[in-house]
């Protein structure tokens, strides 16, 4: 009994010293204990993490335990961008694209959205083709904001899956093709997005039997791609 008792608490040791201070700050943070969590996250983000420089940041921009600054959320969101981290950037991009603290700047949204996205970060992928497909920070560009969309779309995102769908659909910077239009609407779809649904009803009335059947292959084969490249390597199938 005394042998199994100091198992346990060697275990109960083990775990508390886990317990860094990152993890006591995310724990405050999740508790609700925001002040606590910003002193915490402050004092890491002067030592150096880029972790804790990325959350400062995101309490800076919503006001959670700190008074709201952009400029303090800019600037630690910067700090951990040039550390290499991936979020940075894509927080930094959405700042001058809502214009929060400031008046919107698409150009350089669109520049950060290209470093997180450049990093592997998804939502920013998705947002780099919504600007080049609008012409927002740059010139317009469809053919540039199908690639984000696929990259995107690839990794399971229902918007990019849509958006990549309409462009498809009207040959906006691809070959107008309402086979792949419906693929990608109808994977959207079968993940629960309404607006992938509607888009997909809607070319059904424009489609042969023969390309509805083809379509729903394509679909089926392609959830299979994506499922498989998670699965296997987590990483995402580059397939158009």
């Amino acid at each position: 009994m005394r042998a199994w008792l100091s198992t346990i608490l060697l275990m109960m040791a083990i775990e508390g010293a886990a317990a860094g201070p990152l993890e006591q700050a995310n724990a405050a943070y999740v508790r609700g204990d925001f002040v606590s969590a910003a002193q915490m996250y402050i004092e890491l983000s002067k030592q150096g993490d880029p972790t804790a420089q990325v959350q400062l940041g995101l309490m800076y921009d919503d006001g959670r335990g700190v008074h709201t600054n952009f400029d303090e959320a800019v600037r630690w969101y910067s700090v951990a961008s040039s550390q290499g981290n991936s979020l940075a950037p894509y927080y930094l991009g959405r700042i001058f694209h809502d214009g929060r603290g400031g008046p919107k700047n698409y150009a350089k949204a669109r520049r950060w959205y290209s470093v997180a996205a450049d990093r592997g970060e998804t939502k920013a992928a998705v947002n780099l083709g919504a600007m080049y497909a609008f012409g927002l920070g740059g010139p317009q560009n469809y053919q540039t904001a199908g690639l984000w969309f696929l990259l995107a779309a690839d990794r399971g995102d229902l918007v990019a899956q849509d958006n990549l769908g309409v462009l498809y659909q009207e040959g906006r910077g691809v070959p107008q093709n309402y086979t792949k239009a419906y693929m990608w609407f109808a994977l959207a779809a079968g993940e629960g997005d309404g607006v992938a649904a509607k888009h997909r009803d809607l070319i059904a009335n424009h489609m042969t039997p023969a390309q509805l059947e083809k379509a729903r292959r394509l679909s089926a084969q392609k959830m299979y791609a994506i499922i498989r490249c998670y699965i296997a390597s987590a990483l995402p199938c580059y397939w158009r």
